[in-house]
Parts: structure tokens; sequence; C-alpha cells
């Protein structure tokens, strides 16, 4: 299945100060919107600061080839000692496209997908990196080619209440790729 590739020009959003999460949020949703059908994806936001030596272009070019941004098993993941106790791929939140629009949980702080998550990376990354980070690249998933993520021991302590529901395991291992429905650009 071809993957479809968004590019978004929202020059705007910076951490350089606080974004309007709203404003940036709303624009990118609906780039989101009017690029992919109604459905249910994962949603998996990264930033090119966690990838200092690649360009965007290289980066998505890596992500075609192996289906995630998981290229380095070598490389520590975000959050690795807490998720430690799961068997999981990547880091991703749940969506939903339904009528040509993107749903929105009522209890979510900003009224946009891409703004709320964009607020997690402003303040939440200062608590797992110790600053704040932009989000560069946003990849969807089809939910269907993933799993939730499992403890490895049942009883081992978990991650703190609710963050399990954003690990997911590959349901093909050996083909990621098929999962991935698209890449959304943020560009500076």
């Amino acid at each position: 299945m071809p993957v479809t590739i968004v590019e978004v020009s929202v020059p705007e959003y910076s951490v350089a100060r606080e974004p309007d999460y709203i404003c940036v949020g709303a624009k990118v949703d609906r780039a989101i919107e009017t690029n992919f059908p109604d459905g249910k994806y994962l949603l998996r936001a990264i930033s090119l600061d966690e990838h200092p030596r690649m360009t965007t272009d290289e980066l998505v070019r890596v992500i075609l080839t192996t289906g995630t941004d998981k290229y380095d098993p070598g490389r520590p993941a975000v959050g690795q000692d807490e998720f430690s106790s799961y068997d999981y791929d990547i880091q991703a939140s749940p969506i939903e496209i339904r009528g040509g629009r993107l749903v929105v949980c009522p209890e979510e702080r900003f009224p946009t997908i891409v703004g709320a998550t964009a607020w997690h990376f402003y303040h939440g990354a200062r608590l797992d990196r110790g600053r704040a980070v932009r989000i560069d690249l946003l990849m969807l998933y089809d939910r269907k080619g993933l799993v939730p993520a499992r403890k490895f021991h049942p009883r081992s302590r978990g991650v703190r209440r609710g963050l399990d529901r954003y690990l997911y395991k590959f349901k093909v291992a050996g083909n990621k790729r098929n999962a991935l429905r698209g890449l959304v650009k943020l560009l500076r």
C-alpha cells in the first residue's frame, strides 16, 4: 500500500518560546484530515533534535524503507527505563478520522490533536529530556497493523498510570512498513 507524504509549512512553530498550540495544531490537523481517509490510526510524533545527523528527507527515506524511525537498535528510546518492562516497538497515540475530521476527546486540553501533541512535546519533554522539543515529523500507522504492548512479566512494575496505552508492538516484526500509512512533515 502506498504511503501518503504531506508537507505542512509551519514556520511560526518554534520552541524558542511557548507555541500557539491551537493555531499550529489546527493547520496540521487540517492537513491530516484533507489527506487521509476515515479510519483508526496510531500517530507517532518525532523531532529532528532526536536525530541530529539527519535531515527530514533522510529520516523520511529511512522510515519509508523500514517502516519506523528505529533505525539504530543500540540507541536508547526516550523513556526506555520507564518502559523497559514492556515488549513494545513504538510509542504512539491512538487517533481517529471520522467524517473527514479528527476526533478530539472531550477531556483533551486543546481542540486539536496535533496541538495537544505539541503541548506534550513542549512541556512533557522537559521531564525526560530536560528541554522542550519541536515536532518535525508525524507518522500515521494503520491501527490494525499493531497491537498494544504487553508486560514481559505481568507482576512487574508498570509505567505511570495510563502511559501503557501509548506503547505498541508491530504485528509483523519483519514488515513494519506494511502498517505505515503516512508521513506529515512539519516544515520550519
